[in-house]
């Protein structure tokens, strides 16, 4: 019978100079601030609602966009679509009181599934926030696909899509550039995935349907510590027929 060991701190690690400790703290910090969020934000800044105010998240696991965005535009209702209960009970979970009764969390067995009719006359954004990174481009073709009958009735309705996006050659200094050519090995060793450029984005959209016109915007973070760095860096895909 084997026994199990108690791991326990090593004092040494307790005795990092302040100023690397801080230094590691803050870049972790830095690391996981997704801009994600501040280009989804920005694009509400730029298009403020009129007669629509509904936002639908595809997929939206915990429903993070959905949340942060209730709790800065108070005008719009958020719904939830997603394919695990598991995921919609959690993402319940982080929705303030005061946001409550403007988010729903809905079940939906297939993302797949033909849309229901009331979105034509409802939705302004159809909005999927890091969902594709790891998914085939016939997955994600298919599933955007899904929303051209919405998109095609109601001229007002977007998809608006965030991502991952592996950056051309010499697109930014070396000592950036490294970071995310860390951030590819790693996508592709530890999940299978390789991140997308701009071009294969762009001609994964020319699938779903030549008629998409397409709009980007690029937000990037890099951030260094002593000998550590990383990147990040994701562009907003707009497209409408």
């Amino acid at each position: 019978m084997r026994g199990v060991s108690k791991c326990k701190l090593r004092p040494e690690i307790l005795q990092v100079p302040i100023r690397r400790r801080d230094s590691f703290a803050n870049m972790l910090t830095a690391i996981a601030l997704d801009p994600a969020d501040n280009l989804v934000q920005a694009w509400f800044q730029r298009n403020p609602p009129t007669d629509r105010i509904k936002v639908v998240e595809i997929g939206g696991r915990y429903g993070f966009a959905s949340v942060s965005l209730a709790e800065k535009k108070t005008r719009l209702s958020f719904e939830v679509r997603c394919d695990s209960q598991d995921f919609l009970r959690s993402g319940e979970a982080l929705v303030g009181l005061e946001s409550k009764a403007r988010i729903a969390f809905n079940y939906v067995p297939c993302l797949f599934d033909p849309l229901p009719p009331e979105d034509s006359d409802t939705v302004l954004v159809y909005l999927i926030r890091n969902l594709f990174w790891n998914w085939a481009d016939e997955d994600a073709v298919r599933l955007l696909q899904t929303l051209l009958p919405t998109l095609r009735a109601s001229p007002a309705t977007r998809i608006l899509v965030t991502d991952g996006v592996s950056p051309s050659a010499e697109e930014f200094p070396p000592h950036v550039e490294i970071a995310y050519r860390r951030r590819d090995v790693t996508t592709m060793t530890m999940h299978n995935v390789k991140q997308r450029t701009q071009a294969e984005w762009l001609a994964l959209f020319t699938q779903v349907d030549p008629a998409l016109t397409v709009k980007t915007s690029l937000s990037w973070i890099a951030n260094a510590a002593d000998s550590l760095a990383d990147g990040n860096n994701v562009r907003e895909q707009l497209a409408r027929v």
